[in-house]
């Protein structure tokens, strides 16, 4: 099959497009404290697109080799455009959107390679699809082959997943695939199925029936644990209301043989209908100092119900390994204040260059309902006694351009990370979204993808 040339973006637009934002501190430090060292972030193109329409968007990214400075990526084309379509119930019979692209950079992200493709959708009856998310690609740190995992969902041409009567909530699988030639070849795919004499094709993990309900994973870098597995973030819907959405770990041990992983899940954990309409969603977890997990979750305030607590972010610990999660607690800053925000990704991780708590998430000044305004960026340092924010350390990564003439509803979210192994800093690749607007010729969003360096203190 033939692959698109590479989209490198060219010298004079890289100058152009560069900016470097060094943010003062939101607030002042306390007497005698000294003032931290600020975050400073750097903005560069990643992936240019030559036409409003179609935006590209990075679903993965990491690295593939546990020796060589070798990244992968997995980009899309032209969703927020079918969304557009989708929403106003037109037909969408021109809209053929370029292949999802794997690429490969063998130079720590310098330049890139194409290097594959896959099928994001297939028919497989009348309206009925079966689409298939961009992979995550986890390295064994021992022998350097390479595990592909990916979700599959089935769905109904012109249905949105979240609308009454998708079959999406109820028909998520995960697959699996391993290469030992550095993403040259892969094998056969093999249905993800917990370890276990109760799991099977149907009940692959716990709380999870193939028909009935599903589960997924974040596009994120694993979490490596001290004895060598890794850990994944994963969240599925119930069966039955209240708790709409659970948030766990998927854990994964390399077998001793490199033939495959065994998998097992953490218990989960969810929120009350007080604090969100639907439980708790895209959850993200980092590993403490004192070798507790730490687990964010999502909470949805709906316009139309009022709850006990809006707009607020969650997180709950685990002294365990995950076999057992504390009560959630709200996400606060050291002064008390609670951290509003709106339904949203958040990463929450330990920097292996300071070995920091960090978090990112997008942060307003009051509460709000549903997943707007997502429209300012932001890094912020933990505490890492209370878990609080320090509000002293907040920097924006990025936010809306008013004199650029972007729109109220432009989204910066649903990025993805990873960390340089040179530098030690957080990278982001993002794709600035349009909202429930969609992508059309006036949209005012910038379909390219940008790379963000978050420049951490020692």
């Amino acid at each position: 099959m033939n692959f698109p040339r590479p989209f490198l973006p060219s010298l004079r637009s890289l100058a152009g497009a560069c900016c470097a934002l060094a943010l003062a501190a939101a607030a002042a430090p306390a007497d005698g404290v000294p003032a931290p060292r600020p975050i400073r972030v750097v903005r560069t193109p990643h992936l240019e697109q030559p036409g409003m329409l179609e935006e590209a968007v990075v679903s993965w990214v990491g690295y593939v080799s546990p020796d060589r400075n070798i990244l992968m990526e997995a980009i899309t084309f032209g969703g927020q455009r079918g969304y557009y379509f989708t929403i106003r119930g037109q037909n969408a019979r021109d809209h053929h959107p370029r292949e999802p692209l794997l690429r490969r950079s063998r130079d720590n992200g310098r330049t890139w390679e194409n290097c594959g493709t896959w099928a994001a959708e297939t028919t497989i009856h009348g309206p009925w699809k079966l689409d298939t998310e961009g992979p995550n690609i986890v390295y064994n740190p021992k022998t350097g082959t390479l595990l592909r995992l990916y979700r599959t969902t089935e769905t109904i041409a012109g249905l949105l997943p979240w609308i009454k009567g998708s079959p999406v909530s109820r028909t998520g699988l995960l697959w699996t695939q391993l290469s030992r030639d550095g993403g040259q070849t892969w094998s056969e795919p093999a249905q993800l199925v917990c370890e276990g004499a109760e799991f099977d094709p149907t009940h692959w993990a716990p709380e999870i029936w193939y028909g009935q309900n599903s589960g997924g994973i974040q596009g994120v870098d694993p979490v490596w644990l001290p004895d060598g597995r890794f850990l994944l973030p994963f969240f599925g819907t119930q069966q039955t209301p209240p708790d709409g959405f659970r948030s766990s770990g998927l854990i994964g041990a390399w077998r001793s043989d490199d033939r495959g992983v065994d998998w097992t899940l953490t218990a989960s954990a969810t929120l009350t209908p007080a604090c969100s309409i639907n439980g708790g969603d895209e959850p993200s977890i980092a590993l403490l100092a004192d070798g507790r997990w730490l687990m964010t979750m999502r909470a949805y305030t709906p316009a139309d119900v009022k709850l006990a607590v809006p707009s607020g972010k969650f997180y709950v610990t685990s002294a365990d390994q995950g076999k057992t999660w504390s009560e959630p607690a709200l996400l606060r800053f050291t002064d008390g204040r609670q951290v509003y925000c709106p339904s949203s990704l958040a990463h929450v991780f330990r920097a292996r260059k300071n070995g920091r708590l960090y978090l990112i998430t997008n942060i307003l000044d009051a509460p709000t309902v549903a997943c707007d305004p997502r429209s300012t960026l932001q890094i912020a340092e933990l505490d890492p006694a209370s878990l609080r924010v320090r509000p002293e350390t907040v920097t924006t990564i990025e936010t809306r351009d008013v004199a650029a003439g972007q729109p109220e509803t432009i989204r910066f979210s649903n990025w993805r990370r990873y960390e340089d192994r040179v530098t030690g800093n957080p990278v982001l690749l993002m794709t600035a979204c349009p909202g429930n607007v969609g992508r059309h010729e006036t949209c005012g969003v910038p379909p390219h993808s940008y790379r963000y360096e978050l420049i951490l203190p020692e």
